[in-house]
């Protein structure tokens, strides 16, 4: 029995501590996080980023005010068009290639489906949001 026990104990180690990031300074909603506006802590936070990586040049959905840890949950890709936006919008079609400009309807980042409104013909559109920030419209 007892050399069970010293077995368990030794195989099976407890889990390693990650470090935390904290923010230094307080972050507003839709921020775009700063390397001089957080630092990394040998605290163990759960649900707290682990790395500078992970969350300098993101966004954050929501206040964190400074010394307190940034949440991996509360950090989001940093948006490239924002509401009421206007912005150039592309459609292609087996080599046809049709330009406009459109008003974004909510906001969004690379990668993102949205809506917006075609300026010309004043309908809405489903639009992918390119790196560069421009918009390309879906069938």
């Amino acid at each position: 029995m007892r050399t069970a026990m010293i077995f368990c104990l030794c195989t099976f180690a407890p889990p390693a501590s990650a470090d935390a990031v904290l923010a230094l300074m307080t972050l507003r909603p839709k921020e775009v996080v700063r390397a001089e506006a957080v630092i990394l802590d040998g605290t163990m936070v759960p649900g707290a980023a682990t790395a500078l990586e992970d969350v300098i040049g993101k966004e954050v959905k929501r206040a964190v005010y400074a010394g307190q840890p940034v949440l991996a949950s509360n950090i989001t890709e940093a948006a490239l068009v924002e509401r009421n936006q206007v912005v150039a919008a592309t459609f292609t079609l087996r080599g046809l290639t049709i330009g406009t400009e459109a008003r974004v309807l909510e906001r969004g980042s690379a990668g993102d489906i949205i809506r917006a409104m075609n300026l010309t013909s004043r309908t809405t559109i489903r639009a992918e949001v390119l790196e560069d920030g421009r918009l390309k419209v879906l069938p």
